[in-house]
């Protein structure tokens, strides 16, 4: 399938500006697996309540499409549902907007029970206002006494009790899998390694950041929103201290407010996490609009406080000319990195492992000479200064995370 996209300039927006959210615009319907046959940026005044745009806009962009033989309109914007009905019943073609494309994506990319729930969550609620287009030749056929329903408005009714219901399944079962995923986090946290979470704009490296610094396989794709659910991997750092990082959905421009919903799951690791490594493209000539668009979204998440390393990534691919030094100097203690040639990987680790040693206490342990299984514990999730044996004790002067304070308090001296 094919289809035109409609990017609309509003006053006060740079070209430059409108022409980058085409080609993101053109990645996503591309990741959609539709060919685009042309890509319009149309300005716009005042917002049209038919067409969103004007009559006369509306209708050259339809005689664009009609001519190219696209089979669909696309619009960066979202569409009122109303405007998406005057649209099809104008051009003829299926018309959908950016809400409905990512919604594609997100159930194209759906790979375990989790995420195939949300994505059916966030698709019905999305579909429910706009079922009378499934049913518009119903419609039509209302007549006889006053009072007595139409075909189509019946099977309309029909369908909208069937939407509600299947949404109500939905949530009571998302609801069983958020708590086999609490399950499942609170056995991490009984092991007491400190995590943290992998953010950014979608496409910016993350998977392939920490497939580097695990040695795992997460799954890797040149395309938006590769992947969707939560992947944690156990990471080993310089100084033989370990940390649990959580790979999480990229953050993109606009991105549905009823998504951020249905993934919470996904979202809940960065909420719960000890501190975040956000990961920009530094070969992306956008890369100041991916920067504030993710930290806006960390803000609106309550997470914006944690803290934070940012990575610069894809450094071997960077052009000086495109790398925003600007940005750098916002952020001095930014590190480079290459997650395809490795470069820089050391000194990130060395970074991760001083963020979450530092500013600990010393505590003084005094633990019986055979619980060595909780010396162990105090190597894997905190940082030993001294150990020292004497009769049947062992004694150990430590930096640990709270986590592991609580598990050995009847153990600390003083």
């Amino acid at each position: 399938m094919s289809a035109v996209l409609v990017t609309l300039q509003r006053p006060g927006v740079a070209s430059a500006i409108s022409e980058s959210h085409s080609g993101e615009l053109t990645g996503l319907v591309r990741t959609m697996g539709l060919e685009v046959c042309d890509a319009l940026i149309a300005r716009l005044g005042e917002p049209h309540p038919r067409f969103l745009v004007g009559t006369g806009k509306a209708e050259e962009i339809a005689a664009r499409a009609k001519e190219l033989g696209a089979d669909c309109i696309v619009f960066d914007d979202d569409l009122a549902p109303s405007q998406q009905r005057n649209w099809e019943k104008m051009s003829g073609l299926a018309v959908i907007d950016r809400h409905e494309v990512i919604l594609e994506i997100f159930a194209a990319r759906a790979a375990t029970r989790e995420a195939a729930l949300q994505v059916g969550l966030a698709r019905l609620e999305y579909s429910l206002p706009r079922l009378t287009r499934a049913w518009t030749h119903l419609s039509r056929q209302r007549g006889g006494a006053r009072g007595t329903r139409g075909e189509g408005e019946t099977q309309l009714e029909l369908d909208r009790r069937l939407v509600v219901r299947k949404i109500a399944r939905l949530k009571r079962d998302i609801e069983l899998v958020r708590g086999q995923r609490s399950t499942r986090r609170r056995r991490r946290e009984e092991g007491a390694l400190p995590t943290g979470s992998i953010v950014g704009y979608t496409n910016a490296g993350k998977s392939s950041l920490l497939n580097v610094l695990s040695g795992s396989n997460v799954l890797v794709e040149d395309k938006l929103f590769a992947t969707l659910d939560p992947t944690t991997r156990r990471v080993r750092l310089g100084d033989g201290d370990d940390v649990l990082l959580t790979d999480t959905v990229g953050f993109i421009r606009r991105l549905p407010h009823d998504l951020i919903v249905a993934f919470k799951a996904t979202l809940e690791e960065t909420l719960l996490s000890d501190f975040l490594i956000h990961v920009l493209d530094a070969s992306s000539p956008e890369v100041q609009e991916h920067h504030a668009t993710t930290v806006a979204v960390l803000e609106e998440l309550g997470v914006g406080m944690k803290p934070i390393i940012t990575v610069f990534n894809k450094i071997d691919a960077a052009d000086n000319g495109i790398y925003t030094a600007a940005l750098q100097t916002r952020l001095p203690d930014s590190i480079e990195v290459s997650a395809r040639t490795g470069e820089g990987i050391d000194r990130l680790k060395e970074a991760i492992g001083r963020l979450h040693t530092e500013g600990r206490p010393v505590v003084q342990i005094t633990l019986p000479g055979s619980r060595h299984d909780l010396v162990a514990l105090i190597h894997r999730t905190g940082k030993i200064l001294t150990t020292h044996y004497d009769d049947n004790l062992i004694m150990i002067a430590a930096q640990i995370p709270e986590r592991t304070r609580s598990l050995l308090a009847p153990f600390l001296v003083g």
